[in-house]
């Protein structure tokens, strides 16, 4: 859930920082499973496959409640990687991403009442970021901006947010957002989980694929499905399809193969009641005959 409060400060900003989403305890056994990995050298790494854990995280159950306010109940995870950098890493890119970027995957507005987001980046801090340390930065509201520009890293619009270790930071990335060098003589390190609403994907559906087996719920499952609207119907025997009533059940909450035998049974259903009209229709036309 967010609160009014948030909802306020991320519609500002296009940004927001959740203090204290993992325990110490918890930064200090993720740290530690990436270091006995040996991972964490690259300044891109993959993490699904170390540990059950990094699981877990995809589907922590208070980041899924501000996601569904962001993104719909019908969300999806769509990829992660992590990110470690040192005084000597390179930027290679600055400033990027904004509104309607990337074949308008990248988008924010708000409809009935409700936000509406494309892609959403979570991150997970694993180290203290301090004024000045570098890493993260953004252009606060210019997920909502009319013109087209892309300022420097050193604009004085930009914002190097703070963190301590184990806030969570989100963002849409209709945001304009980048890196800057890392200063501190700690490495940076985080954790970035990407999310999108269920009928959009970033990454081609088969990345999700070997991460599908490592699943160890429903809730897990149904994050890793393949990207599509929620049960719309293309009907053969209609001029358009139609949506069921109950089109907007949870993805999140509705575990994914007691979803998957209701679907099917209740297709096996219109099936049977199909059938049943042709032959109720062919006794009817075969009497008229007789008759005639």
């Amino acid at each position: 859930m967010m609160t009014i409060e948030q909802m306020y400060e991320f519609d500002l900003n296009g940004y927001i920082v959740y203090p204290n989403i993992l325990a110490q305890e918890e930064v200090e056994k993720i740290n530690t499973i990436i270091d006995n990995a040996g991972v964490g050298a690259k300044r891109k790494f993959s993490f699904f496959h170390i540990d059950p854990y990094f699981m877990e995280l995809m589907a922590h159950p208070r980041i899924l409640g501000v996601l569904k306010v962001m993104l719909g109940d019908w969300l999806r995870f769509d990829h992660a990687f992590g990110m470690e950098m040192g005084k000597t890493s390179p930027i290679p890119e600055d400033l990027h991403a904004g509104p309607l970027k990337e074949q308008r995957a990248f988008f924010y507005q708000w409809s009935n009442g409700h936000m509406r987001n494309g892609l959403i980046k979570v991150i997970y801090a694993l180290n203290d970021v301090n004024p000045g340390d570098g890493g993260f930065i953004c252009v606060p509201g210019s997920h909502k901006g009319n013109v087209n520009y892309m300022p420097r890293p050193d604009y004085h619009l930009v914002v190097n947010p703070t963190l301590k270790a184990g806030d969570v930071l989100i963002f849409t990335e209709a945001l304009v957002h980048g890196s800057r060098p890392w200063k501190a003589e700690q490495r940076r390190r985080v954790l970035i989980y990407s999310y999108a609403p269920g009928c959009l994907a970033w990454m081609d559906d088969e990345w999700c694929e070997p991460y599908r087996m490592l699943a160890a719920n429903d809730i897990q499952k149904s994050l890793l499905r393949s990207p599509h609207v929620n049960e719309y119907i293309e009907n053969p025997d209609l001029s358009i399809g139609r949506w069921p009533r109950n089109q907007t059940r949870p993805a999140v909450q509705f575990p994914r193969d007691e979803y998957m035998r209701a679907t099917e049974a209740k297709h096996t259903l219109k099936n049977i009641k199909h059938s049943v009209r042709q032959v109720v229709n062919g006794v009817r036309n075969l009497g008229q005959l007789l008759r005639g």
